[in-house]
């Protein structure tokens, strides 16, 4: 006999990355000028960037997090495209570690999955993107996705920044990584969303059948939590900054 299990928690993800998405875009085009001048602030010089462009194809959070495969395609789009019209986005859904195991005749398999949405934000100037920052800080304090978190925790981005925030929170399956980063006239975001790690779910669900191991030891995802919050606030951010403001200085 066998059983092949993946949590239908993608389609919850998506979900809630799109009510977050929806929530935070006004409608508004962020280089409107009611006085008829040209665009000002981030946007003279970000107003035609791509967001797989701005993220490299979120290729240093798919190696980070081992993705195995990706589902269909990236999603890249420019502002005024997509769910967040406000911000220049590339998204994505991924295959991570599957966790296999045999107990007697039975054949176990599970699979774990992520969702990954990034974007730039570019303003005519600091007020309207430090108003955005706090629009998407509200939005997801908010939670219009209903996801019942626990264990949330709060911190800042590494580097230099006029705001930061990093949150981490757990649901029943999954884990919540959202982050956020004001810099002058632009905003940035990474929100990552993954199953929790199926080898350490099979060791939590029936320790007894693994009675000389441990979760960590079951564990097939090549991160922790804590060691993915700190790595892409600590480091992937404060790189995609300075990445951002040397494509802004070549231009």
């Amino acid at each position: 006999m066998r059983a092949a299990t993946r949590v239908a928690g993608t389609a919850a993800a998506v979900a809630a990355a799109l009510a977050l998405a929806s929530a935070c875009s006004t409608g508004t085009d962020p280089g409107a000028d009611t006085s008829g001048s040209a665009e000002t602030g981030s946007l003279s010089s970000m107003s035609d960037w791509l967001g797989c462009d701005v993220f490299a194809d979120l290729e240093a959070l798919q190696e980070t997090l081992g993705v195995t495969a990706v589902e269909g395609e990236l999603q890249s789009d420019g502002l005024n495209e997509g769910v967040d019209a406000e911000a220049a986005g590339c998204s994505g859904l991924f295959d991570l570690a599957a966790f296999s195991d045999t107990q007697g005749s039975f054949d176990y398999e599970s699979t774990g999955d992520a969702a990954i949405r990034a974007g730039l934000a570019p303003w005519a100037g600091e007020e309207e993107a430090a108003a955005n920052f706090a629009d998407r800080v509200g939005v997801r304090e908010d939670n219009p996705a209903g996801l019942d978190y626990t264990d949330e925790q709060e911190g800042e981005l590494g580097g230099e920044w006029d705001e930061s925030l990093t949150v981490t929170a757990e649901t029943a399956h999954r884990t919540y990584v959202d982050v956020y980063g004001r810099y002058g006239s632009w905003v940035v975001y990474v929100s990552v969303d993954y199953l929790h790690d199926p080898g350490v779910g099979a060791y939590e669900s029936a320790p007894e059948l693994y009675p000389d191991s441990s979760a960590e030891q079951l564990a097939v995802y090549p991160f922790t939590t804590a060691q993915f919050t700190d790595w892409i606030s600590q480091e992937y951010l404060p790189q995609v900054q300075s990445d951002i403001l040397e494509r802004v200085e070549s231009e």
